[in-house]
């Protein structure tokens, strides 16, 4: 009867705090007619204005032009779709980076730290550059401030390396997948040319044979403490290890499952069976119950879907909206309750 007590209580106090953050949010939510919620509406508002975004230096996709092997301009814009992420250097010594004509490259950006704002390419010598080669700016990563060119100092800067393709498009990890199924079957990780259509791995950056398989979108997370963390989400399935050189003959194991959890408003991401242990048989307060102290644990949740990443491919970059803004395998949520009859 204690432990019931309890866990009764802790139920209680996790759901009393959702509804809390709930209530915080719904006036506003009232006021975005026509939308699911305000978050759609932003994001649905952020990606019809992306246009206008995609002309301004604070754009997450389009830097200005690059300087190719030819000694040509090759405009750095791009839209739709899929999409980048860790990598190398930025290459030479002076101007832009030079891209690769045949693959992709991987560049260095100072950027704010939400990443919603661009200041230019970082140089080895700690100089920053647009698209040009003109001068903007010096770097510190001392602590971490970019001093400009006109002496204003602009704190919290981040050092973002992005992979680009042949024309300066940003381009984001994707999943190597069948091309039908649900979820779909991962055969490896690469980069999608928006230019060329061509895959590339995410190892050496050499070209990568698909074959007749396609690719989809695939989301960063973080770990219990919103540290980033290596692996990917996708169709309701994280894995851990997406580093590939080639394509494997057969699926890759996913290491856990993408649950929503609808009254904490969490995407997480759960160890695989993490409620094998739970009688999924019993009352479903019951069971309710036995899934929040699993959620507790971090031995069964390993982390969270990056929302970061997630508005930038969604708002900016074209990728479908998933359900709940999660890509998960299921969704939980507090039972409706059960009033006896008088």
């Amino acid at each position: 009867m204690k432990r019931r007590q309890l866990g009764q209580a802790m139920v209680e106090y996790i759901i009393v705090t959702a509804a809390f953050v709930g209530a915080f949010f719904w006036s506003a939510n009232a006021d975005c007619p026509g939308y699911d919620n305000c978050i759609s509406k932003v994001l649905t508002v952020m990606h019809d204005n992306f246009e206008g975004y995609s002309n301004s230096i604070s754009s997450v996709q389009k830097y200005g032009d690059f300087t190719t092997d030819g000694g040509g301009d090759a405009s750095g814009g791009g839209d739709g779709g899929s999409g980048g992420d860790d990598g190398g250097g930025s290459g030479g010594d002076s101007g832009p980076p030079v891209l690769n004509p045949d693959g992709i490259t991987e560049v260095a950006l100072a950027t704010s730290s939400t990443g919603l704002s661009t200041y230019g390419y970082l140089r080895a010598d700690g100089t920053v550059v647009d698209g040009r080669g003109n001068v903007v700016g010096f770097y510190s990563e001392t602590d971490n401030t970019l001093t400009t060119v006109e002496g204003s100092v602009i704190n919290n800067v981040v050092i973002d390396r992005v992979i680009v393709d042949e024309e300066g498009n940003i381009l984001h990890l994707r999943a190597v997948t069948g091309c039908s199924g649900s979820p779909a079957a991962v055969y490896a990780w690469g980069y999608k040319s928006k230019a060329s259509g061509k895959v590339f791995n995410n190892v050496n950056q050499n070209e990568l044979n698909i074959g007749g398989l396609c690719t989809k979108a695939s989301f960063k997370v973080v770990n219990n403490n919103q540290q980033p963390q290596a692996g990917r989400v996708i169709d309701g399935e994280y894995y851990a290890a997406v580093f590939a050189v080639s394509v494997s003959s057969a699926p890759l194991e996913p290491n856990g499952e993408v649950i929503y959890w609808q009254d904490l408003g969490i995407c997480s991401i759960m160890a695989i069976d993490w409620d094998d242990s739970v009688n999924h048989s019993a009352h479903p307060e019951d069971v309710y119950e036995q899934q929040l102290l699993l959620f507790a644990d971090e031995d069964e949740k390993i982390g969270e879907m990056d929302q970061i990443d997630y508005v930038e491919q969604t708002a900016i970059y074209g990728v479908a909206v998933e359900p709940n803004d999660c890509p998960s395998a299921r969704v939980i949520s507090q039972p409706d309750p059960v009033f006896p009859f008088i």
